[in-house]
């Protein structure tokens, strides 16, 4: 499998990608870095879209796509299944 890194500061999500990914999560919420869920979490999905596509430090990283399913974060739940995953 190929890795591919992307700075969200320098080409950051356009608001169809900010969809897509909140919805491969369950929802465009669990796209909120942790640090901002207080302050974000009481917007609308579509506010908080285009706020997001707006605002990449906002964003939790890193986004990790295994090809079976989408992490966000690097807690110890996602390292785990980074490790079943390509393990």
């Amino acid at each position: 499998m190929r890795a591919e890194l992307r700075e969200l500061v320098k080409k950051p999500l356009s608001e169809a990608e900010v969809r897509a990914l909140g919805a491969k999560l369950g929802g465009v919420k669990e796209l909120i870095a942790p640090k901002r869920k207080a302050e974000l979490g009481a917007m609308g999905e579509e506010e908080l879209v285009r706020h997001l596509a707006a605002n990449p430090n906002h964003v939790r990283r890193p986004l990790i796509d295994t090809g079976r399913r989408l992490l966000a974060g690097f807690t110890a739940e996602v390292r785990a299944a980074l490790e079943k995953d390509l393990g």
